[in-house]
């Protein structure tokens, strides 16, 4: 029962590092992206175990050029806590504007987020649909698959590698593999890549 417990409460600590858009309550989370489909930046605020809000701002490139800024809702749909790892199902939803050549548009989005994980396999699938009113309407896909080649404890540095698969319809490549390795500490979670259309990928994660 000893082994049990502790095994839940490492892999539960694992879970507040990871890019999830949902903290513990109370907390706030930083996170920022930055590869070959631009630079996006978040604040969120968890205000409960299921919902966070905040605000998104992301600025598109590899096509049309333009910018994106709104409040957005996270809601932690259904998770199942399961013997030797977890599985969750995410929507991220937000309405703002969007700015393209000196102009301002309506914008709206939403996505979901599924993944599974245990402390060394992990998998997620994530589908975005995006409308900026005059620019462009957008479906976006991503999918990742990795594993950790230990299991990681509370002092540990957690190291993962990654294969992640974007299908980009309106982006000027459109299928786009990127490699990556990701490392976390306690609450602070860094991502580097390279991707196939030759971009660096470099990403962030801070809770506090």
């Amino acid at each position: 029962m000893k082994k049990a417990i502790m095994a839940a409460a490492l892999f539960a600590f694992a879970q507040t590092a990871e890019a999830k858009p949902i903290s513990y309550v109370g907390g706030v989370m930083a996170m920022q992206e930055n590869d070959e489909t631009g630079h996006t930046l978040s604040l969120d605020y968890t205000f409960d175990p299921h919902y966070a809000v905040g605000l998104y701002a992301k600025e598109e490139e590899n096509g049309k050029h333009y910018t994106t800024i709104g409040p957005q809702l996270n809601t932690l749909i259904q998770r199942w806590n399961l013997p030797d790892g977890q599985a969750n199902i995410f929507n991220s939803t937000g309405a703002g504007v969007s700015r393209f050549h000196g102009e301002n548009n309506a914008a709206a989005w939403t996505s979901m987020l599924a993944d599974y994980e245990t402390r060394r396999i992990f998998t997620s699938y994530e589908a975005r649909f995006t409308y900026a009113d005059h620019i462009e309407n957008a479906f976006w896909q991503r999918a990742r698959v990795g594993f950790a080649p230990y299991a990681a404890n509370y002092d540990d540095v957690a190291t993962w590698f990654m294969v992640q698969v974007d299908d980009h319809p309106t982006k000027n490549d459109t299928w786009v593999v990127t490699p990556l390795v990701r490392f976390f500490y306690k609450t602070t979670l860094v991502e580097a890549g390279y991707s196939s259309n030759h971009h660096l990928m470099a990403n962030w994660v801070l809770q506090f």
